[in-house]
Order: C-alpha cells, then structure tokens, then sequence
C-alpha cells in the first residue's frame, strides 16, 4: 500500500478510525498512512495529540460499555456438554444467557477501587509545630472513628506526621547546639 501526506482529512480519517478501533495499526491503515507519520505528527502538534488522546478516550468508552453490556445483558452462547453440542427435541442448538462476574468485578473495581488502593482526601492542618501535629493526629483518630478512612490509612498518615515531628525536633536541637556554640560563655565554661 502506498503510503500518502498525511493531509487533514488523513488525519480526520485516522482519528474517526482510532475512536471506532481504538488500533493506530487499523486506524494508519484506514487513512493509508505509515504509523511514523502520525508518531511524528503527534510529537509536534499538540492539537493532534489532543485529538488522539480523545479518540482512544473514546474507544475506551466504547470498549467499557461493550464490556459492561455483556456483564449485565449476557452473551448468548450454544450449550455444550462433553465436547458436543446440546440440541432441543426440534434438533436446534440450546442457548443459554452467559454472565461474566470476573469482568463484572474489573469494572466495579475500576469505578470504586478498594479503599487500600484510592486516595485518601483528609485536610489536616499546615504542620508548622508540635501543636499542629497534634491536632493532625487528633484529626485522623476522628476521621477513622467516623469511617472516612481507614484504621490502616489513619496509621500511614499518622506516620507521615510523627515523621514531621522528628524533623522539628531535630531542627530545634541543631537550634540549640548552634545558640550554645555561638556564646562566650560555652568557651569559657570548658
């Protein structure tokens, strides 16, 4: 196939066919295109790349409902026992409905991750001081007494915090050390 410029209805028609397929492969081949072209185009213009980007959002889309449909409606499929197919008194083939819950479960998944695996949104305070750590650990005990995060969650950031506080404590004893080093009364002392 020759390939040819990838003139602007090139580039609609690559774009109409990587929404419908979701494929560069099907998509170059539809516009008659080479893969480098449209590689090369969507590094320099970012109104292309934009589009691509929404063309296999799209696709995505298409594939979620697909998927989605399938789990709740079913695939009708021929009924088979030890290798043979079933038939009815007619002699016709005996459908049966198929649900798939592992594909249920991908999707659910992808629409409501398991707690461990979201993000946790807490606004705690600015951590400027001790004070401020303690209220940001008071503010976790209270949002996993109330369920908004995790037991697990509450500890992770509570970690994150006493880290805070470590620091601080280390910054006001380096503090200290430079105050005492920096008196004539430290030398005359020794």
């Amino acid at each position: 196939m020759k390939q040819l410029k990838l003139t602007e209805a090139r580039q609609a028609r690559f774009l109409e066919a990587l929404a419908d397929t979701g494929s560069v492969t099907a998509a170059v081949a539809e516009a008659r295109t080479s893969r480098t072209r449209v590689y090369e185009l969507r590094k320099t213009d970012t109104a292309f790349a934009a589009a691509w980007d929404e063309a296999q959002e799209i696709a995505t889309d298409r594939l979620e409902r697909e998927a989605r449909r399938r789990t709740m409606e079913g695939v009708t499929k021929p009924l088979v026992r030890g290798g043979k197919l079933v038939r009815d008194d007619d002699g016709k083939p005996i459908m049966v409905q198929h649900y798939s819950d592992s594909v249920l479960l991908a999707l659910l998944k992808a629409r409501r991750p398991p707690r461990g695996e979201r993000s946790v949104r807490i606004q705690l305070p600015a951590l400027r001081s001790t004070h401020d750590a303690a209220s940001a650990i008071a503010m976790l005990t209270a949002a996993a007494a109330a369920g908004e995060v995790t037991p697990g969650e509450a500890t992770e950031l509570s970690s994150l915090v006493e880290v805070f506080i470590k620091a601080l404590r280390a910054a006001e004893f380096d503090h200290q050390v430079e105050e005492v080093a920096g008196s004539d009364d430290w030398f005359t002392e020794c």
